[in-house]
């Protein structure tokens, strides 16, 4: 596997609870008007995904729902109006079939997607502090970087993932220029955001990834 790392730079993004695979229902206000996404997962060969976790959530990080498609890789998820949603399809089996990532979602409106997953190589890693500590229960994110990329290709850049107690974690990822953005909520001395670019080629393991402390002010 080839590495590129550009260094990293603050963003605010999603909190860290939100993009966790174990999302979370909320109640939707009395007010609400609840919109539909749906669709249907394919593989390269035109083949129904069953067991693939779809995740619906919104950028402001107020609420979250997901789905599993069934035996025809149909899904389809009820959830509250907003600016913009994510769509997230993580399939049922690891080193298979590539997650995807789909940004930028009209969420005013019903949209219904037809998503072929393609194959992917194995990435992992591991997020540390400058001490070599692992850090549990950090978010990483992946998404496409390439600007090569047509918007249908970019669905299938990455998704999201939740660092172990070992601080390791691991996505099926296409090939490509990716972009990790890592997601800290739980450990306040140290940078909430960090963001590194990679090319995958293979599978493989990518270099620690060390969360330095915040600036201090005076």
């Amino acid at each position: 596997m080839k590495l590129n790392f550009s260094g990293y730079k603050t963003k605010k993004l999603l909190t860290a609870a939100l993009l966790a695979l174990g999302c979370y229902s909320a109640v939707n206000p009395a007010w609400a008007v609840d919109i539909i996404i749906s669709g249907r997962i394919t593989d390269p060969g035109a083949h129904p995904v069953s067991g693939a976790k779809v995740v619906v959530f919104d950028d402001e990080a107020t609420w979250s729902a997901s789905a599993v498609s069934d035996a025809d890789g149909k899904f389809s998820i009820k959830h509250e109006e907003c600016q913009s949603c994510f769509v997230e399809i993580t399939p049922r089996h690891k080193g298979e079939l590539a997650a995807a990532l789909i940004e930028e979602v009209n969420g005013k409106q019903n949209r219904r997607f037809l998503i072929q997953l393609h194959h992917g190589f194995l990435v992992r890693g591991n997020v540390v502090d400058k001490e070599g500590r692992p850090l549990k229960d950090v978010v990483v994110k992946i998404s496409s970087a390439d600007p090569s990329d047509d918007s249908s290709a970019r669905i299938h850049g990455g998704g999201a993932a939740v660092t172990s107690k070992n601080g390791d974690y691991e996505l099926c990822l296409t090939p490509g220029q990716k972009q990790l953005t890592i997601i800290n909520e739980k450990y306040p001395t140290l940078v909430k955001h960090l963001v590194q670019r990679f090319q995958v080629t293979s599978d493989g393991a990518l270099e620690n990834i060390v969360l330095p402390e915040k600036h201090r002010t005076n």
